[in-house]
């Protein structure tokens, strides 16, 4: 049975690079039986769509204006009292080679947790769910990587978030029972700012410690299509997305 994560996991697939382009030329296939015109003029916008967000140099305009927050600085780590990593996403096991694991955007805020835990010494609590109904938590999958890539142990884990606002909201419950009202919030720069208004509205002072920023190559390579810029594309489109509905 396709759960609603999964659902909109393929709408976002269908509406979003590379996924939306390939839905908007199988459309102006479609209409051009009846509008040759229009089908054509719709093919011919999808492809210049597709590469001009596959540009580096869009992308990182496109990531801006969710990532415009400055590293925690030394006077802020003395004003926090726990941090909180955000999951962002597994994957999946390779029979026989590897284990379900979490993926390389949430190591990078693993990995940042960590920096941050041997310069404050601050309990860690960890919060992602199981949204396409896998077995383990994504709070598991971290809690793992955590102690077996930095030796660090994590305080807590909320194991059954499925967006970013379930992310807040049942992470509360485990950080008011022990009196935390501040927090340094860990997860990629383009994610931060949806991140801390939902943990604000759960009435929590936030610190943002990103993880990562988008980023493109120097001079005219970073005017030139990669999959890098089509990811950091599709990735800051769905950020806009996000906030707009509020997950």
């Amino acid at each position: 049975m396709m759960t609603s994560t999964t659902f909109l996991s393929l709408l976002k697939a269908c509406l979003f690079p590379p996924g939306g382009v390939a839905t908007a030329l199988l459309v102006s296939i479609f209409i051009s039986r009846w509008a040759p015109r229009t089908g054509f003029w719709l093919g011919v916008v999808s492809v210049i769509m597709f590469i001009v967000l596959s540009m580096p140099r869009v992308s990182v305009w496109l990531s801006h204006p969710n990532e415009q927050f400055s590293p925690i600085t030394t006077e802020q780590w003395h004003e926090a009292q726990a941090i909180v990593v955000l999951g962002g996403g597994r994957s999946a096991p390779i029979p026989g080679q590897a284990p379900e694991r979490i993926n390389l955007d949430t190591f990078a805020r693993v990995a940042k947790a960590a920096e941050l835990e041997r310069k404050t010494h601050l309990p860690i609590l960890l919060t992602g769910g199981r949204p396409g109904g896998e077995l383990r938590s994504e709070a598991e999958l971290m809690k793992n990587s955590l102690q077996e890539n930095f030796g660090i142990h994590a305080s807590w884990l909320e194991n059954n978030s499925r967006n970013t606002r379930e992310n807040a909201q049942l992470s509360l419950p485990l950080l008011r029972a022990n009196h935390i009202h501040t927090i340094v919030v860990v997860t990629t720069a383009f994610h931060m700012a949806r991140a801390k208004r939902n943990f604000e509205r759960c009435g929590f002072r936030v610190l943002a410690a990103p993880s990562g920023f988008s980023t493109s190559p120097p001079g005219i390579m970073g005017w030139f299509p990669s999959a890098l810029g089509l990811a950091q594309s599709q990735r800051a489109l769905q950020e806009y997305v996000g906030w707009w509905v509020g997950r």
